[in-house]
């Protein structure tokens, strides 16, 4: 496994810091008005489909892909409101550490959690993923979704998955990825947007997970389902405006438009995909 990180301290920090600025900020507002309890890209069947539907789709398919039992012990990064964790803990009774950097979300996971009485298998933590506070070894399952586009070192943050996972324990991820190809202009734009420093190419993820030691057991390229979802919530976004504007405002509302209509193009125009992989922790 390489220990190479290109990374400075304090930008690994910038970067934590701008994505909790993002999550605990007006985003908050907007995410919980439109999206809900869970915060990701949903995988459609037809145009017409809800978001809430798609995204329950995506969970489903991940969730299908790993074999999980009542001994299982599973990690989650940034596990925004808690809603994978649960669903996990229901569906297969084992123990979750879910984790995040927002302190916002990890109270409000744990709201939620206790109200379904699931609090004795689901644990919330706040860490960051680039510096896990655990043993090597510790667990069976790492689990993130989109939540590396806002990694300021994603190489560490792959390096302390592997470490923390059992011999060919599962790294389930679903990602946003931004091709290499695209203009300067639009990247700068894209990553603004949500307050990243940098976002990795498909071809990027294949490479560095195989730098990390991880063999990849499962790669589903979910990219057409990007411009649909940001399609959904613009019009939930119009739908809702008379609810959330008093609440952010109308520059922040806005630019939550704008932001979001870019995404949507973006993707329409092939500049931004969306992966889901399985990798197997190898040479431990």
């Amino acid at each position: 496994m390489t220990n190479l990180s290109l990374a400075t301290t304090s930008e690994i920090t910038s970067a934590v810091e701008a994505a909790v600025d993002y999550y605990d900020g007006t985003a908050d507002e907007i995410y919980r008005s439109i999206w809900g309890s869970s915060m990701h890209l949903g995988l459609f069947k037809t145009q017409e489909e809800a978001l809430p539907t798609a995204m329950q789709r995506a969970k489903d398919t991940m969730i299908d892909g790993i074999a999980l039992h009542k001994e299982s012990k599973v990690l989650e990064v940034g596990c925004g409101f808690g809603t994978l964790a649960r669903q996990l803990a229901r569906s297969f009774d084992c123990s979750i550490l879910a984790t995040n950097i927002s302190s916002r979300q990890l109270d409000r996971a744990a709201e939620l959690t206790k109200a379904e009485g699931l609090d004795d298998k689901v644990r919330f933590e706040k860490c960051d993923y680039h510096h896990l506070p655990y043993e090597n070894n510790s667990f069976e399952v790492y689990w993130s979704q989109e939540s590396f586009l806002h990694a300021g070192d994603r190489m560490r943050v792959l390096n302390e998955a592997h470490r923390v996972l059992e011999p060919f324990g599962l790294l389930a991820f679903s990602e946003i990825t931004l091709r290499r190809s695209t203009p300067p202009a639009l990247r700068e734009k894209i990553l603004k947007r949500v307050k990243t420093p940098s976002m990795w190419s498909k071809y990027e993820y294949e490479v560095k997970l195989k730098e990390a030691d991880f063999q990849v057991e499962k790669w589903d390229d979910w990219s057409e389902n990007v411009s649909r979802t940001y399609g959904w919530a613009l019009k939930q976004l119009e739908r809702k405006k008379s609810e959330i504007l008093p609440r952010i405002g109308q520059t922040a509302y806005d630019n939550a438009r704008e932001g979001m209509e870019l995404w949507q193009r973006a993707a329409e125009d092939g500049y931004l995909g969306w992966i889901h992989v399985i990798g197997a922790a190898t040479n431990k």
